[in-house]
Parts: C-alpha cells; structure tokens; sequence
C-alpha cells in the first residue's frame, strides 16, 4: 500500500468542500435574481391595475356642471 501524498490530498479534500459552497452561492445568486425579477414584474402588475382602476373609476363619474 502506497503512502498519501499530503499535498494533493489536501488539495482534493478542498475542491472537494469548495464546489459544494460554490454551487450553493451560486444557487443564492440567482434565487436572489429570481426575486427581484418578480417584485418588479408585481409592481408593474400593480401600477398598471391603479392606473386601470382609476381610469374606470373617471369614467364612471357623473359629469360636473
């Protein structure tokens, strides 16, 4: 049986414990990207429906003389 070779041995153990933390921040990332992609297209939603809401709501006031 061969001796370890420390140095790569240590050079493996920390690939192997980095890629797992990359990949999860990576994963944040784009979670966090995701969400203000969204909050946008919700606040864009919603100025619309104001806008809609007070366009119709305008409209349906009587005339004032």
């Amino acid at each position: 049986m061969g001796a370890i070779h420390w140095p790569n041995a240590i050079l493996f153990a920390l690939l192997f414990l980095a890629f797992p933390v990359y990949v999860i921040y990576r994963l944040q990332t784009i979670s966090r990207k995701l969400s203000r992609v969204e909050q946008l297209l919700l606040d864009q939603k919603r100025a619309e429906l104001k806008a809609e809401n007070a366009r119709s709501a305008k409209s349906q006031e009587p005339p004032s003389a």
